[in-house]
């Protein structure tokens, strides 16, 4: 169902080369559907913003490929934040018209008329979902319900798309489990995401990883996971690529004035984490340091 963009995944980031990345931009294969991709975005108190608001505006600049559906477990403005966890501001709140339902299943919020809009408010599976990280994640990893949904919705989706330590939140509620996946850097430097989701095949060094697996129920699924906080604007981009084509992606990127980084193995981050060693895919080695119960040092102590 997804045909090859950014260089394939599952791939070691570091054997892919420059070169392979920009040979498979620029012949990707599109998803054949005959309807808008309806991605649920699931909010949660203290989500990052821009999480939300780069894919946001990206993916919502193609309505025809992609409709945004934000959620949350109770409908109702949802508190951002703005980098608190660098010293940063509460930021703005976003509006949850949908509902977290059981089944991995979203429902439309009644209107202040008592009416529900479209579908009667009836719970219904949304083809995909987008997971941001943020603050939030530190205490959402503790939310039985919220790790229930996402399971749940996960095991059902077309699509899976994270956002930041996004991808620790839904690898600790297994959705994940023996997936090729990145996140954001200071997390995987602390090792963070490892010990909450030691089944998730972790890449220090990536922009974005692309996995495909087939689920159970014989349905194809992309897995798309980014890196830190801006990184979500590329790797929706690269969404688009896989839904509309590689020129459809450019011309939104040109529209939003957004500079893309197409090749998801360049990651200059990575480095400055002490996540990177050249020539040598180190993920296997921090996943088995990582899981060790004797190790109580961070990864860049260890890296050092």
């Amino acid at each position: 169902m997804f045909g090859p963009l950014g260089g394939g995944v599952p791939i070691p980031p570091a054997a892919a080369s420059a070169g392979a990345a920009a040979h498979a931009l620029s012949t990707p294969c599109r998803q054949a559907r005959s309807k808008s991709l309806n991605l649920a975005v699931v909010l949660f108190p203290g989500f990052e913003l821009l999480d939300v608001a780069a894919p946001g505006e990206l993916l919502g600049a193609k309505p025809e490929l992609v409709t945004l559906t934000y959620c949350a477990l109770a409908p109702g403005p949802v508190a951002s934040s703005c980098m608190e966890l660098r010293g940063g501001a509460q930021g703005p709140s976003l509006l949850a018209t949908h509902s977290l339902q059981k089944g991995g299943l979203i429902s439309k919020s009644p209107s202040p008329g008592g009416a529900s809009e479209s579908g009667g408010g009836e719970p219904f599976k949304p083809d995909g979902i987008l997971v941001p990280g943020g603050k939030g994640v530190r205490s959402e990893v503790q939310n039985p319900a919220l790790l229930q949904w996402l399971l749940e919705a996960a095991l059902g989706s077309e699509v899976i798309f994270t956002v930041c330590t996004g991808s620790w939140l839904l690898g600790a509620a297994g959705g994940l489990d023996s997936v090729s996946a990145t996140s954001n850097k200071a997390a995987l430097r602390d090792g963070h995401p490892q010990r909450a989701a030691p089944q998730v095949q972790w890449q220090m060094n990536a922009r974005w990883v692309e996995h495909e697996r087939v689920l159970e129920d014989g349905v194809s699924q992309l897995v798309i996971t980014s890196s830190g906080v801006s990184a979500g604007g590329d790797a929706a981009l690269a969404l688009l690529a896989r839904l509309g084509g590689l020129e459809v992606a450019r011309q939104v990127a040109h529209a939003a004035e957004w500079s893309w980084q197409e090749d998801p193995t360049i990651d200059p981050f990575a480095k400055a984490y002490g996540l990177s060693w050249e020539g040598e895919w180190c993920g296997p080695m921090l996943q088995a340091l990582v899981r060790s119960s004797s190790c109580q040092c961070s990864l860049v102590e260890w890296a050092r």
